[in-house]
This record gives structure tokens, sequence and C-alpha cells, in this order.
């Protein structure tokens, strides 16, 4: 390692920032995006949490973790590859070896073998123009990133993507409605840094950044510890022009026009409760909220599996503000709707409700419902212990020599969820049947 390329760190400065007062050192906090030690240095590293991940760990307990490995092992040689919170491009390493603790700042490159420098700007500084209402464009973004947003013709890009094959196939299909020519951003794809080269009606081009010391055993370390990007790719924009499954966005009508993800965001944002009084924390609703969800519960435009999420985000609301009165929406809801996430929505409210229907709706949903709802399911049946007596006395006892498939299942919820029943409500159950059961049995 060559001292004078990492340059050694400058004693704290005490520095009042925001939420500090005065003569309180400013505590600087990294997360750790890459590590690389010896095999018999790694148990101290994990023993201190210094491993890859999203936590926040202040750095000046790093480099002293770093510099207590040093004196176990003298002749290790540990890189710590971390990122700036204040500035997400901004990275750092460390490096641990018997010469001491150094510490230098990343710098990217275009070129994988020379420093090759560029100028684009960071994708969630910037808002895109396109040529349509950017709103239209969201749910593309669903499951696949944090979150995007819109403003009529414009949109922000996430700050990352997870994967990279849906990172190059939403970009491509920015790029199809792209306003200007061409568009450049500095994106993060599942932890590695790409310049997107947008061409309208052509399609995108990543091409990675690679980190960068001058140091080459140390650049060798460093980006052994962060991993290699993936080659520059291109993603031709899609020969047919996206069907959208929402309208154009109204804000007179939030809860039932526009993307999905506008759509959700409108109703868990939706001002449904008001201060009756300056000043007092006493609330009402507010008048016609309810109504209103209700209706776009039951519009057409949130039928079907796309804007099934639309609905369970409906029944949430509603049902967090209105108990009462959502109830029949509830029973209603389990007659007619589909979607598995939905139905577990359902009965997770149904599993706050006291009464002997809310019991039975839930015990028979063990014996009817699909594998995905049971596990839903079974996260929220235990909360009414006269819907667990009613699931033992009348569906597991009973199932145990003729469906021994609902039988087990309900024998593996109590058992997951530590759920211990009266021996008095198997009192009839066969012998074999207790031996399953074991410690779910409460003792006498």
């Amino acid at each position: 390692m060559h001292d004078l390329l990492f340059a050694k760190p400058h004693p704290a400065i005490t520095v009042p920032g925001p939420g500090y007062p005065p003569g309180m050192p400013h505590v600087d906090y990294v997360i750790i995006r890459g590590c690389e030690a010896p095999e018999e240095v790694r148990p101290i590293l994990q023993r201190h949490d210094i491993t890859a991940g999203p936590e926040l760990h202040e750095k000046k307990k790093v480099e002293q973790v770093l510099l207590d490995a040093l004196e176990d092992f003298p002749d290790a040689l540990i890189c710590v590859v971390f990122q700036d919170t204040a500035w997400e491009f901004k990275h750092g390493v460390f490096l641990a070896s018997d010469s001491g603790l150094d510490e230098a700042q990343v710098s990217w490159s275009l070129k994988e073998d020379e420093l090759a420098a560029f100028e684009v700007p960071d994708a969630e500084k910037v808002k895109v123009p396109l040529s349509v209402d950017a709103d239209s464009l969201l749910d593309l973004f669903d499951d696949t990133t944090e979150d995007a947003s819109a403003e009529e013709h414009l949109l922000s890009l996430p700050e990352r993507f997870f994967e990279l094959p849906k990172a190059r196939q939403v970009l491509a299909q920015v790029a199809a409605v792209l306003k200007p020519k061409q568009c450049q951003v500095l994106v993060d794809i599942a932890g590695h840094y790409f310049v997107a080269t947008l061409e309208r009606k052509k399609g995108v081009t990543l091409a990675p950044l690679y980190p960068w010391v001058e140091d080459g055993e140390a650049r060798k370390r460093l980006r052994s510890a962060v991993g290699t990007p993936a080659p520059e790719s291109f993603e031709p924009c899609p020969k047919k022009e996206r069907a959208r499954g929402g309208s154009k966005r109204d804000p007179q009508r939030p809860f039932t026009t526009g993307s999905l993800k506008a759509r959700v965001d409108s109703v868990q944002d939706a001002p449904v409760m008001s201060r009756a009084e300056y000043g007092h924390r006493t609330f009402v609703d507010t008048p016609g909220a309810f109504e209103q969800l209700e209706a776009a519960l039951r519009a057409p435009e949130n039928a079907g599996p796309g804007f099934a999420q639309v609905r369970r985000a409906l029944y949430q609301v509603l049902f967090k503000y209105w108990p009462e009165k959502t109830r029949p929406l509830l029973f209603s809801g389990l007659d007619a709707e589909q979607d598995d996430a939905v139905r577990g929505q359902l009965y997770a409210c149904l599993s706050k409700v006291e009464e002997p229907a809310a019991y039975h709706a839930l015990a028979r949903g063990m014996k009817v419902e699909p594998p995905g709802v049971i596990e839903r399911l079974s996260q929220v049946i235990w909360r009414q212990k006269a819907t667990v007596e009613l699931l033992v006395r009348e569906y597991l006892v009973p199932a145990w020599p003729e469906d021994r498939a609902l039988a087990e299942r309900v024998v593996k919820m109590l058992r997951e969820e530590y759920v211990e029943i009266p021996p008095a409500w198997v009192s009839e159950a066969p012998e074999e049947l207790l031996k399953v059961l074991g410690s779910v049995l409460a003792k006498a």
C-alpha cells in the first residue's frame, strides 16, 4: 500500500450541525457497502455488525473496530467500503494493514482500467420530461424500485432499482415517451452505479461505473469488496406502446383515476379526520369521507386484478376509521372478492370484530381458502379466542380422521403462532391427535 495515495484521516473537528448544541461534535454516519477480510478477522467484524447492509454506523466506531482488529491480527489486510449518508454517491474506503489504517475517497470511472471522468446528474435530482402524462408510467415502477413520482409531464425516477433486467425494461419504456431527443441520468441498480442514456423511441444504454482509487492493489480489493457491475447493455423501446391500466389523472376523482400508485397514495393520504376545535385534540369525521371511500370501493374503475391494491387500501382505511359502518362491507367482500391479498386484508379486519359471524367466517376460511390467503389468515386468527375454540372444536377434531390436510393445517397454525388450547376443547379427540398437538395443549 502506498501511503501517499491514501490520505490519513484528519483529526475530529467539532462542527455544530442541525439539532446539535454548541460544543457537541457532529457525528458522521456511514452505510457499509462492502467488506473483505481474512477468515480469522471476519468474526470480529460481524460481532460489531461491520457487514454490508442498510444499517447506519458511526464512522469513528468503524475506524476503532478496524484498529482493534489490527492489534489482534497485525498482518491482516482489511478493506471496508462505506457510503456517505449525506450524499449517496459519495463513497470512501478504509484499508487496514500492517502499516496502519488508511482512508481514501472513492472516485468513479466509465472505464475499468483507467480513470475516465463523466458529468451526469443524479437521477433523483432530475425531472425527466415526457410527451405523455407522467402519472401513467408510475405503475411501471411497482415492486421493482423505490418510489418514483410524477408531476404533470415530469417524471422523477426512484433513488434505486432493485433488479437490472427490470431497470432496463422500465427505462426503455420511459425512453419510448421521452420528450427531448436524449436524456442522461445516474442510476443505482442493485447496489451498482450506471450512466443511463435514454434515447427517444430508441431505448436505453446502461454503462457501468467502476469504483476507482489510484493504488492498483487497493483498487483490486475495493472492487472485490463491492462486487463487479454488469457490463454495458442496451434495451430497445418496446415495439408496442404499453397498455396502461389506469386512466388520466383527475384531481377531482383521486380514488378512481390515474395510475395504481396514485390511487393508493390518495386513499392512504385521504383527509378522513379533522380537528373539531382549534388547539384541542378532538377529531371528527371529515364530511362525506366515508361515502367517497365506499363509492371508490364499489366503483367499476377499481374492479379487476389490476386495482386489487387499491381495494385492499380502501378496506384498510375504512375499517380503521369506521369499523362499525365497515363491517357489512367486509362480509360482502368475502362473497365477491377474488384477489388473495385483498381477501387476506378482509380477514385481518374481521379478526378484530368480536361477533359470531366473524368467528365463523375466519374459522371457515382455514378450510376453504387457498394457501396464499391461509398464510395471512393464520397470522391473525389467534386474536380471537372464540374463533380458535370454534376452529378446534368444529373443524380440527372432526377433520382428523376425514380431512387430514385440514387438520394438519390447523395444527401447523397453532404451533407457529404459539397458541395454547385448553384440554377441554379436545376432550373427545382421538389419542393420535392429542399426541400430535403435544406442547400446544395447555397444562392442566
